[in-house]
């Protein structure tokens, strides 16, 4: 009786499974790549991000215990006591301190800090003034102070601003802190590049509690 091999014909079904699966890889290879490196790209500006909000969190802070009426002339960082310019000092100081450092360009035309005074008028909640007056709406600019040019203005309006309140505040002060950061991509792919702008502008903020803000009630003759 002659057996049947129930091998025969292995070696040739073998065969085409292994080049399917070189296709289905030299198919796959470069999607993976491209999201691989979008994800790596990501996360170092998210990292970027998270420095920065922090820096901008820690300067607001500060203001917070200051005197925002204290001005001087004076553009050195470690010898102003101007309110603006050290809160704006502070900023770029905590991002010096980041490892990798993170630094801001001036010069370039869209990275800034931009710093607002508050002063709301209580119970009804309404703000009264903004500071500094002598530039309204747009905010003291820390590179128009610096260089001369400014590079943005304040993204908050005082109606915006306005509107984030909960009606019925006490006499109370608020200081914005407002940072315009480029971020460059570190990878410039060109599969990145043609869909995600480079650089990104980076705008986080932050809001603290001013009392030197806070209005004076008018005394009575």
């Amino acid at each position: 009786m002659k057996l049947s091999n129930p091998c025969r014909g292995c070696l040739l079904s073998s065969q085409p499974r292994k080049g399917q699966g070189l296709v289905e890889t030299a198919i796959l290879l470069p999607v993976l790549l491209i999201v691989l490196s979008g994800l790596l790209e990501f996360g170092f500006l998210l990292n970027e991000y998270m420095s920065i909000q922090d820096a901008v969190r820690n300067a607001a802070r500060y203001a917070s215990d200051s005197d925002y009426k204290s001005r001087d002339m004076v553009t050195n960082c470690e010898a102003t006591l101007d309110f603006y310019r050290q809160t704006a000092c502070l900023v770029n100081r905590e991002l010096n301190r980041e490892a990798p450092m993170v630094s801001l360009d001036l010069a370039n035309g869209r990275d800034d800090v931009i710093i607002s005074v508050f002063s709301v008028d209580g119970p009804s909640g309404v703000i009264a003034a903004r500071f500094p007056e002598d530039v309204g709406e747009a905010g003291w600019s820390m590179a128009e102070d610096f260089t001369g040019t400014r590079n943005q203005s304040s993204s908050f309006s005082t109606a915006e601003m306005q509107a984030k309140l909960r009606g019925f505040a006490p006499n109370t002060g608020y200081v914005l802190v407002e940072l315009y950061y480029s971020y460059d991509q570190k990878l410039k792919l060109p599969w990145i590049t043609a869909f995600v702008p480079d650089p990104i502008l980076l705008r986080p903020y932050a809001v603290m509690p001013n009392s030197s803000a806070e209005p004076t009630p008018t005394p009575e003759p």
